[in-house]
């Protein structure tokens, strides 16, 4: 039978009469009616799943001709976009496009239609409202029989959250958290493709390590908050003034890395002249101006190393002679590897006498010029190595620029000094005071008065026996008012003050008008050739201290006439080899049954 649509259908006959047949006709007609309902009906539905399921898809589907050019889009595609259905045909798409992703976008399509195979790349796609995420678009082509491409199908999927946590990660695994400069790991391997890149350009590359100066005493003084903001201020002061292709890292704690590429040594000098005076500018912080230095090591590729590593050892050697020298620049030299290997024997020997108890104090008197009377003493470090030979501090100078050895010899000094006044005290002996020295680290310590007075008192020794000495270029390591905290507080249980090698400092008259002291020591530089001009300088400071009612000591007095000519000028006190050279605990008793001064008869004592 034939079909109203064509096709043919086939049915049994059945030998029927005229009403019959229009009965069955009827039949067959309904039937068929019913047929395409449900047909229709299925239609419908698929239709709508269809739809539901695109609008709830996070994919926004788009059909392509066969060279790339937009014919449909999903609707959710143009309100994304903010653009119209007829802009987007065509190439209208790509406006959409970031202006840096175009050209990859252009150059996968073209690669594409030549080899037919599925497109995927990531783009970074404008909103309406003008930013940008990032979407992943893929494309498949359908293909007609031989092969043609007929049409592309594709999706567009945002995948900007996943993109940013993916950039996230791989930021902090490059980048130091709190400054946002390269960490250790990312920087070397910069410099590493750096010296690679410039290996045959004739190009200079010079690598600076940067350590802040006094960083840690400015983090315990003020707190890590302080600190770190500090850091962060560094960091933003390393990246303005690089120069050119430049890469700046935090290394970790208070040292920076920078390189540079250089054409020629004077540019490099202007570059690291222009960093320093950017780094020394004050920082604000919580409204406080701090001023900050740094010490600077240089070593240049391919001068000094062409491998990253060995450029970093070298220039790591120069930062350590800078901050030796008390900072400033240092280019690396090959003989700072003989230095660096006499410095680590200073510090093992240093060690070794810490860990062998052979630390211990001799003792110098310190005689009145005008009564010939003993004032006091100077505790002196020595140390005694393993065949019982007495060393000074000379031989282990490395040991007082390490901050922690330097406190471990302070501490084991104080011992010492303290058991020694005790047994002293026990036999009655009118020892006077005995003054000590600290390094820059042990003054720095935060709770310095605290710890000393608990050690006095630990010890049961009055704190009017001690007199504390300092340099100038320690009370340089703190601020004013945490230096006259300090002096102040010791001072009230009876503690003096001398300010050592008083004349030689940046800054000796401010320290005077700033700081509570008690004594001025003159240094021997002052001594040693007493011609004019330094017999000038000695006479200023022994006026200087009578007006302000300051004693005078000298020191490194070694003639009669030196001792004559500095008590014709008023100093007060004075010692050195004319009156004895500095002695061991057990020698001080005699020294002061024995020692005759350059005026008068036998000594007299000042008990404490």
């Amino acid at each position: 039978m034939g079909h109203p649509d064509g096709l043919e259908e086939w049915t049994e006959a059945k030998e029927v009469g005229a009403p019959g047949f229009a009965a069955e006709r009827r039949r067959l007609i309904t039937g068929l009616a019913d047929s395409r309902s449900d047909i229709g009906t299925a239609l419908d539905a698929s239709e709508e799943r269809y739809r539901y399921t695109v609008a709830l898809s996070p994919l926004i589907p788009w059909i392509a001709d066969a060279y790339g050019n937009m014919i449909d889009i999903d609707v959710r595609g143009l309100e994304y976009t903010g653009l119209t259905y007829e802009a987007c045909m065509g190439a209208g798409f790509l406006k959409a496009i970031h202006p840096h992703d175009r050209p990859m976008v252009r150059a996968a399509w073209n690669g594409a239609r030549v080899t037919g195979l599925p497109l995927d790349y990531e783009i970074r796609l404008r909103h309406h409202d003008g930013s940008y995420r990032w979407h992943r678009s893929r494309a498949a082509p359908r293909q007609e029989r031989g092969g043609k491409i007929a049409l592309w199908y594709g999706t567009i999927e945002d995948i900007n959250d996943r993109k940013m946590a993916d950039e996230a990660i791989r930021w902090t695994a490059d980048h130091d958290d709190l400054t946002g400069l390269w960490n250790r790991r990312a920087f070397m391997e910069g410099l590493r493709t750096a010296l690679a890149g410039a290996e045959n350009s004739g190009v200079e590359v010079a690598l600076l390590l940067i350590d802040l100066d006094s960083f840690k005493a400015l983090n315990d003084r003020y707190g890590h908050d302080v600190g770190d903001a500090l850091l962060k201020e560094i960091a933003q002061r390393l990246q303005g003034n690089g120069a050119g292709d430049s890469m700046a890292g935090r290394l970790g704690g208070d040292e920076f890395a920078l390189f540079i590429y250089t054409p020629d040594r004077t540019q490099l000098e202007e570059t690291i002249a222009a960093l320093r005076l950017a780094l020394a500018e004050p920082c604000l912080l919580n409204g406080q101006a701090h001023s900050c230095r740094a010490s600077i090591g240089v070593a240049l590729f391919p001068e000094h190393r062409t491998d990253a590593d060995g450029l970093y050892k070298n220039a790591d050697l120069a930062l350590y002679e800078a901050k030796v020298a008390g900072g400033g620049t240092r280019y690396f030299k090959s003989s700072m590897r003989a230095s660096l290997q006499a410095r680590m024997s200073e510090l093992s020997l240093a060690r070794h006498a810490l860990d062998g108890d052979q630390v211990l104090p001799f003792y110098q008197p310190k005689v009145d010029l005008g009564s010939g009377i003993i004032k006091g003493f100077e505790a002196l470090l020595r140390w005694r190595d393993p065949k019982h030979a007495i060393h000074a501090p000379g031989m282990i100078p490395a040991a007082f620029e390490d901050a922690e050895l330097a406190i471990a010899l302070d501490e084991r000094m104080f011992e010492r000094i303290a058991h020694d006044i005790t047994k002293w005290n026990r036999l009655g002996l009118p020892i006077g005071r005995i003054a000590f020295n600290v390094s820059g680290a042990t003054f720095r310590q935060e709770d310095f008065a605290a710890n000393l007075l608990a050690r006095t008192e630990r010890a049961c020794i009055p704190a009017s026996c001690l007199e504390l000495e300092v340099t100038e270029t320690v009370l340089l390591e703190r601020t004013s008012h945490n230096v006259t905290e300090t002096f102040e507080r010791l001072r009230h249980v009876g503690m003096t003050i001398a300010l050592d090698d008083f004349g030689t400092g940046y800054a000796s008259l401010i320290h005077l008008k700033q700081f509570p002291v008690d004594v001025l020591k003159i240094d021997c530089s002052f001594i040693r050739s007493l011609d004019p001009s330094n017999a000038a300088i000695v006479r200023a400071i022994v006026n200087l201290g009578r007006d302000l009612g300051i004693t005078t000591v000298a020191e490194g007095i070694e003639t009669d006439a030196q001792a004559d000519r500095l008590h014709r000028e008023g100093c007060d006190q004075a010692q050195g080899y004319l009156f004895s050279p500095a002695v061991a605990a057990e020698q001080v008793p005699a020294l002061l049954a024995n020692l005759h001064g350059p005026v008068g008869p036998k000594l007299r004592f000042w008990p404490c």
